[in-house]
């Protein structure tokens, strides 16, 4: 039922697409396509060709039904501009926006967005939006946040950097010179259909109509959303999103480092091996700099790799202690814990 309700989200941002760029809602060959490889995987599976023909046809027919009834609304007759727009995260903004009514341009010197006005004259673009959203890559967002802030637009203005530090002063002064400025964090990566059921955090930076507009703009796409005061957020960020990765890269570099082959391990892996696994190999292929200054540009990184480092101590001396009670009085802990 989770898939079934992916797919119809996925649908429904396929079908904005598609009436947004004048495109037919039925592709029979296509249709054709997806039932013969459905099909296909059932013979290899053993499985019921019969059922999983019907059952193919039936989640085409849902997704059509969905695509029909899509409707860009939430943002029309709104004009954005999204600096950074041909990142991926860039990129999933502008989709974002487009698909809900809003007339979106970027700018990126890096380069080029298919499908989008990319805009020479960044000011005059600022200026002349409803909304303006800083986009761009940790180590370039100061810059960027900086010249947005000082053009002094009358709109929106938000960026979605993972860490806020070293943005917060640029902020704060921004609001508090009377600015519609505020901060977002989508808590989801570039592979996201939509912000539907996902988490976006919030951040006020001292202007509530900014903070009102912005939670409002991703609450009626059907995000979670959390509100935070900006200085809370790198606190949690270390251990979301820092412990995450450093985690992974730690069960990556302990394997390399094993004397044994990947394909070797993985050909006796268990359940938790594989998923441990398929995170370390997900991160790895993310971008190496992103996740670099989502480490170096966070106050508290530090504080929680002590934290972990000292975590660590007691987990090998609990390992290798023959009696049972300190490893059991571990794990009971982090159940109890992760239990509330």
């Amino acid at each position: 039922m989770t898939l079934i309700a992916r797919r119809e989200d996925v649908s429904h941002e396929i079908g904005l697409v598609k009436k947004r760029g004048g495109l037919k809602i039925r592709d029979i060959p296509r249709e054709k396509k997806v039932v013969g490889t459905m099909t296909a995987m059932a013979k290899s599976l053993n499985a019921n060709k019969d059922i999983t023909k019907e059952i193919s046809r039936l989640l085409i027919a849902d997704s059509v039904n969905v695509q029909k009834g899509a409707r860009r609304e939430g943002l029309e007759g709104k004009k954005a501009v999204v600096v950074g727009g041909s990142g991926k995260m860039g990129e999933w903004m502008c989709r974002f926006l487009s698909n809900r009514g809003a007339e979106v341009k970027v700018w990126d010197p890096r380069g080029r967005l298919k499908g989008y006005s990319n805009v020479r004259l960044l000011d005059q673009a600022i200026n002349s939006s409803d909304i303006i959203i800083v986009a761009s890559p940790p180590g370039l967002c100061p810059d960027d946040l900086r010249r947005v802030v000082s053009a002094r637009p009358s709109g929106l203005i938000f960026d979605i950097c993972s860490i806020k530090s070293h943005i917060a002063g640029i902020l704060r002064l921004g609001a508090a010179d009377g600015l519609k400025v505020t901060s977002v964090h989508p808590m989801f990566g570039p592979g996201a259909p939509s912000a539907k059921g996902m988490n976006v955090v919030i951040c006020d930076c001292g202007s509530k109509q900014a903070t009102d507009e912005a939670k409002e703009m991703f609450g009626f796409a059907g995000a979670n959303i959390t509100r935070l005061y900006l200085e809370e957020h790198d606190q949690m960020m270390a251990y979301i999103l820092g412990l995450s990765h450093v985690t992974s890269l730690l069960f990556g570099t302990t394997l390399a480092s094993s004397g044994m082959s990947f394909a070797q391990l993985q050909s006796v892996q268990g359940p938790s091996f594989a998923r441990l696994a398929a995170l370390a190999k997900d991160i790895s292929g993310e971008s190496r700099r992103v996740y670099h200054d989502i480490q170096a540009l966070n106050p508290r990184t530090k504080e929680m790799l002590d934290i972990m480092e000292s975590s660590l101590g007691k987990i090998k001396d609990a390992a290798i202690e023959k009696e049972h009670d300190e490893f059991i009085q571990l794990m009971h802990s982090v159940k109890e814990y992760t239990e509330g």
